[in-house]
């Protein structure tokens, strides 16, 4: 029974001794199958940028309505018509306005008249009443009707001008230089003057195609990285050999309710469809009469810019997501290479600016070791 045991014993030390054999073994056997290809870091000139997707759109944007109701008589212009302020657009048929004030002008003469009598009366009323001939009720009625008469011119002298100020409103003018871009006015339509809180027929679009921006979207993670007055490069979709420069003129102090049509790259952090996003705008400095409002721009913007930087080839420098810490492997002969910490600056999505923790005689591996993988694959494995 002695023998048996000890002999027990005998082969599960043995066992054991295989296994690990064969374990050390493998594992010579992988890390002598990895072939680390080694860089130094080299000093380069880095530009990070942010690149943004948006709409070309204009400055000042006016949507022409009438101010009074009526009917079309006469349009002008149309589509793509340049104009000048205080050109005439638009007319609208003026004849029952013209009719509403020959009949307020007539008003206003019946109420001369009407005061002149009242004015009379009420002096022939005065003198009766120091001789004692009226009382002084009768002395009151005279004067109440003289102060009515009055009343009564000043409220028709009134009207008379509003309906003269609605007549020059029958003729619709430009308010500043600018182009048409879309007529809906049509020759005998009635149209709803925007007035009384009722928002009125749209009869043309017009728009000052001399003043151009973008109209774009930031995502939380890029919008600290801008600031107003930051210059901009500016692509366009449809005019490919034009390029436009420009300045970031406004940048919203809250978030959009919805997602938009900005999206980030060649910058860390490009947002997804789950991040917030900020509207921008930057202007558009002389880009010239081929970018048209809702023309699709690229816009890049400078974030960061770095003169002769120790940097290494970014897909050398390795992130760990859950500390947000960025790390290396530098050569150690004659194993595998050892994890280190750096410090990064400037991006420009080929290298990264190398800031602290590594020095330009270094080599650093382009490959991650097998066992540092396992480590991290073993750590999330704890970590679920």
């Amino acid at each position: 029974m002695k023998r048996a045991l000890l002999l027990f014993f005998a082969i599960a030390l043995l066992a054991a001794g295989l296994v690990w054999f064969l374990r050390r073994s493998q594992q010579s056997t992988n890390a002598a199958r990895t072939a680390f290809t080694y860089l130094k870091p080299q000093p380069r000139d880095l530009r990070q940028t942010l690149t943004l997707n948006g709409t070309i759109s204009p400055v000042l944007s006016t949507d022409i309505k009438s101010e009074v109701n009526g009917r079309i008589s006469a349009v002008h212009v149309n589509a793509g018509d340049t104009v000048k302020a205080g050109q005439l657009l638009v007319e609208l048929d003026a004849g029952s306005l013209r009719a509403q004030i020959d009949s307020a002008r007539l008003g206003i003469a019946s109420a001369k008249l009407r005061v002149t009598r009242a004015r009379q009366e009420f002096d022939r009323m005065t003198t009766l009443g120091k001789r004692e001939f009226v009382n002084a009720k009768e002395l009151e009625n005279a004067e109440t009707d003289y102060q009515l008469a009055n009343n009564d011119l000043e409220m028709q002298g009134a009207q008379l001008r509003v309906l003269e100020d609605n007549l020059k409103k029958t003729s619709i003018l430009a308010p500043y230089d600018g182009t048409v871009l879309n007529v809906a006015a049509r020759l005998g339509t009635v149209v709803t003057g925007a007035e009384s809180g009722r928002e009125g027929n749209t009869l043309m679009e017009l728009a000052d195609l001399t003043r151009l921006r973008v109209e774009a979207n930031i995502n939380e993670i890029d919008v600290s990285a801008i600031s107003l007055g930051m210059p901009v490069d500016i692509t366009f979709e449809s005019v490919r050999d034009l390029k436009a420069a420009g300045r970031i003129t406004f940048i919203s102090p809250a978030a959009a309710r919805s997602g938009g049509n900005g999206g980030a790259g060649g910058s860390p952090g490009g947002g997804g469809n789950s991040s917030r996003e900020f509207p921008l705008q930057i202007s558009v400095e002389e880009a010239g009469s081929r970018v048209k409002p809702g023309m699709t721009a690229r816009v890049q913007i400078e974030t960061g810019r770095a003169v002769q930087a120790l940097s290494l080839e970014i897909g050398a420098v390795f992130i760990d997501f859950e500390t947000d810490e960025a790390f290396v492997f530098v050569r150690q002969p004659p194993g595998e290479p050892v994890k280190r910490k750096v410090v990064i600056g400037v991006r420009d999505g080929t290298y990264v600016e190398i800031k602290g923790g590594l020095t330009a005689a270094e080599e650093v591996s382009q490959q991650r070791p097998s066992s540092d993988r396992r480590k991290s694959t073993e750590r999330v494995a704890k970590t679920d």
